[in-house]
């Protein structure tokens, strides 16, 4: 990485000051102060963009955020440089943007009003007209079940300090695996734009008006999916904090304002365990050393395999009395 570098080619001004941002779990954050001005600059994860698919996933995220800010949206776009959103410098490619200054909100600072700016702006951004984009939305089908027992027998897997946890769960994901395969092929089926990270560390609050940063995962997708994990994270559930009346504030907020069809709610919330299973087989690969060497990827995925495993097992918990909130809003 040479952030000096880039910003000489790419004519940023000369940089005078990297100051390194959290939250980041793919890719790399800096403020990075310049001669010109002050920008937040993404340096982006080199496997992610070895995916033949990884390029034009970027192109088409920031086609989303660039549509939502016409539409009056406060969001953050990356800055175009040589008409381009993506630019590679050496081995890397980096992503510019203009810094948003604002504060990220704790769990403990999401007040119910909160919840129900994230709930209204989430219903501006499903109730837009993606066909304007000229984008083709993909049916997404799950079928395919981990090989969840494979892990157990590397030999880096006994140095892991999640071994324990690991074990004590991994024989029940097979089956959990295939019925939220098919639970989510069941409803998703109705596609609408979606940011697909709209979770707590994504939002800059200035004053009282959220700013939506980070696009990368934008694309199209199912809107119940999404108003159930978004309003799961605003209710403090990703830190083990789960506040019903926010949550139930949220889901009121948004069915007020976008009115939903009669949907099997239990079919979106078994389904909404893919993503999980996803994110903690993708940090399994990386922290055993299977798609990364690097140090401080692999320590960071190993952290994230902990705090997966964990919140599985809270989400599993959870599943009826969510099902029973959403099942007395809606009827």
């Amino acid at each position: 990485m040479n952030i000096d570098g880039f910003c000489d080619t790419y004519g940023l001004g000369k940089v005078l000051k990297i100051t390194k941002l959290t939250g980041g779990l793919m890719h790399q954050m800096y403020k990075v102060e310049t001669t010109k001005k002050i920008y937040a600059i993404k340096v982006l994860n080199k496997e992610v963009m070895n995916r033949p698919e990884a390029y034009d996933n970027f192109v088409t995220s920031e086609t989303i955020s660039n549509y939502l800010a016409l539409n009056n949206i406060k969001v953050s776009n990356a800055l175009k440089i040589n008409n381009n959103y993506l630019n590679k410098y050496k081995d890397l490619y980096y992503m510019v943007f203009d810094f948003v200054e604002g504060k990220v909100l704790k769990d403990e600072e999401i007040t119910i009003l909160h919840c129900q700016k994230i709930a209204h702006l989430l219903a501006q951004i499903h109730s837009l007209d993606y066909t304007k984009l000229n984008l083709i939305p993909e049916i997404t089908k799950y079928t395919d079940i981990y090989d969840w027992s494979s892990y157990t027998k590397m030999a880096s897997f006994k140095q892991m300090p999640y071994q324990e946890l690991y074990l004590n769960n991994y024989l029940k994901y097979v089956s959990l695996q295939q019925r939220a395969n098919e639970r989510f092929n069941n409803i998703n089926k109705d596609y609408t734009l979606s940011h697909q990270d709209l979770d707590p560390k994504n939002v800059m609050w200035q004053g009282n008006e959220p700013v939506v940063i980070d696009f990368e995962a934008a694309t199209l997708a199912c809107p119940y999916q999404e108003l159930l994990e978004v309003a799961l994270c605003w209710s403090g559930f990703l830190t083990d904090n789960f506040r019903e009346d926010k949550f139930k504030s949220f889901i009121t907020t948004y069915l007020n304002e976008r009115p939903l069809p009669d949907i099997d709610w239990y079919d979106v919330i078994c389904g909404n365990l893919i993503n999980r299973f996803n994110w903690l087989h993708y940090n399994l690969e990386r922290s055993l050393g299977l798609i990364t060497n690097d140090e401080d990827e692999i320590k960071l995925a190993t952290e994230e395999v902990t705090k997966t495993i964990l919140e599985i097992n809270r989400y599993i918990d959870l599943i009826e009395t969510l099902t029973n909130i959403i099942k007395n809003l809606t009827t």
